[in-house]
């Protein structure tokens, strides 16, 4: 669906709304199973897909794609905010750089909604320019937003190299919007730094960045952080206005994919077994180091042992 400043892009497939193209498009290995076959799209979608919960992008996608005046009128929108646009370029997406991701190097392309404050910041300034670092690919596009990653998306409209510096100029956005993103970034004190740079004088940056979860994602997971650190990481340059944990972001999503990781990642079937016959309460009175820990611990490959871990240790030599 269309509204005056977004596009409804990405939704869950079901036997409604199914669009084959969508369908094919929104799912690599069907592409690469069948081409463009869209009776092969919507055999599979009847056999496996509506089980899987697959997704589609949608016909309002597709018709806003091809809208030439409407996508002529976006890249000018936002044209002067790149440093060097290319020289031959009419309209998104670009890249900007020289190297790029593949998504065929991620564990899996997130795909999520746009966040609520930031959606509402979007809806309250159709007239203003925003972006979107890290977008992935979103279910919603906003019209007033320019969507920012280091692989070719389906929505994104610039492609940039995974450095920490932003092809950008000063002072060009009114809004800067990071979710869940930061955690994978080299450097994000230089990254927080950048997104001052961007902004214009009283513009508003919208963070989500992790605390408690699991290592995750790709090119790789650097840091996470409690709410005093994401504070420490924006204070030099902004004014904290709201700094909470968001319905999203509580010790529900925590606990559940830490236990699930947890059971999934035993390679022993019996001890597995043993685990998940445990209560909650069972499996918080074991004591680190106990029996049962000691035969999960052996149970777990080493990169899912560092994935769930408490703490990690580094002896180094100076160079």
């Amino acid at each position: 669906m269309m509204t005056d400043n977004a596009i409804r892009a990405f939704e869950k497939a079901t036997p409604d709304n199914l669009f084959p193209k969508g369908y094919l498009a929104a799912n690599p290995d069907l592409i690469r199973a069948f081409g463009q076959d869209e009776k092969a799209a919507v055999a599979h979608f009847a056999k496996y897909g509506r089980a899987e919960g697959r997704s589609q992008l949608t016909p309002d996608y597709f018709a806003w794609r091809a809208d030439a005046a409407e996508q002529r009128a976006r890249y000018v929108r936002f044209r002067d905010c790149l440093l060097a646009p290319p020289p031959d370029a009419t309209q998104f997406p670009i890249q900007v750089g020289a190297r790029f991701e593949s998504l065929e190097n991620y564990e899996a392309e997130s795909a999520n909604e746009t966040s609520s404050e930031f959606a509402a910041a979007l809806a309250a300034d159709p007239d203003g320019r925003y972006i979107d670092v890290g977008a992935g690919l979103r279910n919603r596009i906003f019209r007033n937003c320019l969507y920012v990653e280091v692989y070719p998306s389906h929505t994104t409209d610039v492609v940039i190299e995974p450095t920490c510096l932003l092809p950008f100029r000063d002072a060009s956005f009114d809004g800067v919007g990071c979710f869940a993103v930061l955690e994978h970034v080299r450097e994000p004190w230089t990254m927080a730094r950048e997104f001052a740079r961007i902004l214009r004088p009283g513009g508003r940056v919208f963070i989500d960045w992790p605390f408690l979860q699991p290592v995750h994602g790709f090119p790789s997971h650097y840091y996470n952080a409690t709410q005093e650190g994401l504070r420490a990481m924006f204070e030099r340059d902004f004014d904290i206005a709201v700094l909470h944990t968001g319905a999203h972001q509580g010790p529900d999503f925590t606990v559940e994919w830490i236990l699930s990781s947890l059971l999934r990642d035993i390679t022993d079937a019996a001890v597995r077994a043993r685990v998940e016959r445990m209560t909650v309460g069972e499996l918080a009175a074991q004591p680190p180091q106990s029996e049962l820990w000691r035969d999960i611990l052996a149970r777990l490959r080493p990169a899912d042992l560092a994935k769930l871990s408490c703490g990690n240790s580094l002896v180094a030599i100076r160079k």
